[in-house]
C-alpha cells in the first residue's frame, strides 16, 4: 500500500490517545447491546410486546447556492420502517431481532450539482427504490458477554460508529469515505447492505472486539434498485476493537480486507484493460467524548471527535481520511435538546485517482475538503428541524470545479409505538 505513512501515523496517534484520561461525563453507548427498552407498560396495558416499530422520514432540502458544478437546488428523502424484536420480553433470552424497509428518492444532488466525492447528504442513493434493507437475528450468550448476529447486516451499525459526528449531514460523518468508497457497490452499507455474519466478545470491563465476514458484493450493482438482491463473490472481513471509558469517551481502531481483487484505477493490461489487483485493505481510528459538561447538567456541554483511516490508493480514490469536529448540546438556555456543530471532512486523493484523472484530461488535487456547520432544533419528540451550511472545497479534487456553498435544511420526522 502507498499510505505507509499514515499508517505509522495513525498507529502513533491512536497509542497516545489512548492513553488519555477522559475529561467530564458523557453517554456513550455500546453498539452491540440492544437499545434500552421503552417504559414499563402500565398494568392495564397487559403483558408487553416483544416488537416495537418505528418509521422514519427524512427530508433534506438542499441548495448549491454558488460554485460546484452547476447551481441549483435539490432534494433528498428516505423513509425507513423498522421492525424490532426483543426475545428476553417472550422468554428468549439474549436473542434480538430487526427487519428494516426503506425507501429513497434516488437524488444525486452531490454528484449533479457539487460535482462532489463526499455525499453531502448521507440519504443520497441511486436509483430511487423501495428495498429490504436489514433482516437479522442476534444471539447473546455468556451473561451478554459474547454473541453473533446473523442476516442482512448495515456494517455501520456495529462497526466505524462515530456517534458524536452522527449530528451532520454529510456522508462520511456516518462511515468514513474511506472505507465507504470500496467495494464493487460498497461495502455492506447504505442503501445495500450484504448478508454477513459477525460476531463481538467483551473480554473485560470496557472493551470489545467484533469481527465480521460480509458477502464481498453488496447486492447486485447492475441491479441496484431490486427490493432485494444477493450475488456472492468473495468477502469482505472486517475487524475491530473498542475501549470504553465508562460512558465518558471511547477509542475505537479497526482494519478490513476484502478477499477479491479489484481494477487498478492506473495500471493497465496489453490491451488497455484496468489490471485485477488484490489487496484492498485498511485500517481506521476514531476517538470521540465529552470535553465539557453544563454545570448541573450532566447531558449537555461539549463534546468532540477526530477519525483517522487509509486505504489502498491504487484501487479506491480516497487514500486516506480525516473527520473532526465539536457539538455543544444545550447551548441555549431552555433548549437542552438542541445541538450546535462544526466539522471537517478531509477525503485525500491517492497518486491512482490523481493518474486516472489526467489521463481523463482532468486536474486532481491532493484531497476534497467538506466544512460544514449545522444546528439541530428538537421542536418535539416527533420532528427535528435542522438548517446547515456546507463549503466544499476542491470537489471531487478536481483543481477546475470551483469551491461550492450549499445551504440545507433537514426535516427528520419519528415515530415509535
Amino acid at each position: 500500500m502507498k499510505s505507509s505513512r499514515y499508517v505509522a501515523g495513525l498507529a502513533a496517534t491512536l497509542a497516545a490517545l489512548t492513553t488519555a484520561t477522559p475529561l467530564a461525563a458523557q453517554t456513550i453507548t455500546d453498539p452491540t447491546k440492544p437499545a434500552a427498552p421503552a417504559s414499563p407498560p402500565k398494568p392495564s396495558d397487559g403483558p408487553p410486546s416483544p416488537f416495537s416499530f418505528t418509521a422514519a422520514y427524512t427530508a433534506d432540502l438542499l441548495d448549491d447556492a454558488s460554485g460546484g458544478r452547476n447551481s441549483g437546488a435539490g432534494y433528498v428523502d428516505l423513509l425507513k420502517l423498522s421492525l424490532a424484536y426483543d426475545g428476553g420480553v417472550a422468554g428468549h433470552e439474549g436473542l434480538t431481532g430487526l427487519v428494516s424497509l426503506e425507501h429513497a428518492n434516488g437524488s444525486n444532488f452531490t454528484a449533479s450539482k457539487v460535482g462532489g466525492l463526499q455525499d453531502v447528504s448521507a440519504s443520497e442513493a441511486q436509483p430511487e427504490a423501495f428495498r429490504l434493507y436489514e433482516a437479522w437475528l442476534q444471539q447473546s450468550t455468556l451473561n451478554d458477554q459474547g454473541g453473533v448476529k446473523v442476516g442482512l447486516i448495515d456494517i455501520n451499525t456495529n462497526f466505524d460508529v462515530q456517534e458524536t459526528a452522527a449530528l451532520f449531514l454529510n456522508g462520511s460523518h456516518g462511515i468514513g469515505v474511506d472505507v465507504s468508497d470500496t467495494g464493487l457497490n460498497g461495502p455492506s452499507d447504505y442503501p445495500t447492505p450484504a448478508l454477513a455474519v459477525t460476531g463481538f466478545y467483551r473480554p473485560a470491563e470496557g472493551w470489545t472486539a467484533q469481527l465480521g465476514v460480509f458477502d464481498g458484493v453488496a447486492g447486485i450493482p447492475a441491479h441496484r434498485g431490486d427490493f432485494v438482491a444477493v450475488e456472492f463473490d468473495g468477502a469482505l472481513i472486517i475487524g475491530q476493537v473498542e475501549k470504553r471509558f465508562g460512558d465518558v469517551a471511547r477509542v475505537e481502531v479497526g482494519a478490513w480486507t476484502y478477499t477479491g481483487a479489484f481494477p487498478s484505477l492506473d495500471q493497465f493490461t496489453a490491451d488497455g484493460a484496468p489490471r485485477a489487483v488484490h489487496g484492498d485493505d485498511g485500517i481506521y481510528g476514531l476517538l470521540e467524548g465529552r470535553l465539557t459538561t453544563k454545570p448541573g447538567d450532566s447531558g449537555g456541554g461539549l463534546s468532540g471527535w477526530v477519525r483517522l483511516g487509509v486505504a489502498n490508493g491504487d484501487i479506491n480514490e480516497v487514500e486516506n481520511y480525516l473527520g473532526a469536529g465539536l457539538v455543544y448540546t444545550g447551548l441555549i438556555k431552555g433548549r437542552d435538546k438542541d445541538e450546535i456543530g462544526v466539522a471537517i471532512a478531509r477525503a485525500g486523493l491517492g497518486s491512482g485517482a490523481r493518474e486516472a484523472g489526467a489521463m481523463m484530461g482532468r486536474d486532481i488535487g491532493a484531497a476534497e475538503t467538506d466544512l460544514e456547520a449545522t444546528y439541530r432544533y428538537a421542536f418535539k419528540d416527533w420532528l427535528n428541524i435542522q438548517p446547515d451550511l456546507q463549503y466544499v472545497m476542491n470537489p471531487h479534487g478536481d483543481l477546475h470545479i470551483p469551491n461550492a456553498v450549499v445551504v440545507g435544511l433537514r426535516l427528520a420526522f419519528t415515530y415509535s409505538k
